[in-house]
């Protein structure tokens, strides 16, 4: 599926891109990142209306540079799949339905709730926080007009935005794709599962062709066997007419006998 690139417009220079700092401080947080961003991308990959990203520049308000906030991982609804400099939610149309923040040890409590409470005064409807240091979860979905605490997700939610089932094994955040119920890796190891996915797959051919070649080959054999055995019911069926007329011959021959 294309992606398009969104036209260039002088206001991207009031509204920036990048504030200069890094998207993770360390490998761990940096993975749990990666591995949901592109879980999501998988999972909306034949949607053209949802934009999925991370770390990008979300301006909710027009005029309002200031205004900003760059979640870890962000679900964007109802905008067509395109890539943009930062997300102008007036230009570009569409809600961001699921922002994510992936914790590090830089991460304070005071800014964490700041963050929380932008997502929730600018109509987001899922929140999920997660320290993969610790393996702490917390999560809030908009009930009306306001964000509510879900009780206890690291034992196993299930996204009423996204469909995806979430929980905590140890400090893993751990999610099940909907569709094909099964857990998204960090993209070393879904490569790796792709591999093994992909030589099962071989074998499989392999087999297949093997019974494809075996079965053919009995086929043959009976094919060989059923013109044998109509050879040998011609012979017979010769022989029994030769006989036939053997015995008309004979019965020809006079009886000299008398």
């Amino acid at each position: 599926m294309a992606v398009r690139i969104a036209d260039f417009d002088p206001l991207d220079l009031l509204y920036p891109d990048s504030d200069g700092k890094p998207m993770a401080d360390n490998l761990t947080q940096a993975r749990v990142i990666r591995t949901l961003v592109i879980g999501f991308e998988r999972l909306y990959a034949t949607n053209d209306d949802v934009v999925v990203g991370g770390d990008f520049f979300w301006y909710p308000v027009e005029g309002r540079p200031d205004i900003v906030v760059a979640a870890d991982v962000m679900v964007i609804v109802g905008t067509p799949k395109q890539e943009f400099r930062s997300y102008q939610q007036w230009r570009f149309g569409g809600e961001p339905v699921l922002a994510v923040e992936v914790l590090s040890h830089k991460n304070t409590r005071r800014e964490m709730d700041r963050k929380r409470a932008f997502y929730d005064r600018h109509g987001v409807h899922e929140y999920w926080e997660f320290d993969p240091l610790k393996g702490r979860l917390q999560v809030f979905e908009r009930r009306g007009d306001t964000f509510q605490r879900v009780a206890h997700p690291e034992l196993g939610w299930t996204s009423p935005t996204t469909g995806v089932t979430i929980s905590v094994e140890g400090v893993e955040l751990v999610v099940h794709d909907p569709r094909a119920g099964r857990r998204w890796l960090a993209p070393a190891r879904e490569g790796q599962r792709a591999d093994l996915e992909a030589e099962r797959a071989d074998v499989a051919a392999a087999r297949a062709e093997a019974e494809a070649a075996r079965a053919e080959a009995e086929a043959a054999r009976a094919d060989v066997a059923a013109a044998r055995a109509e050879a040998e019911a011609a012979r017979a069926d010769e022989l029994a007419r030769e006989v036939a007329r053997l015995r008309a011959l004979l019965d020809q021959v006079p009886d000299e006998s008398g």
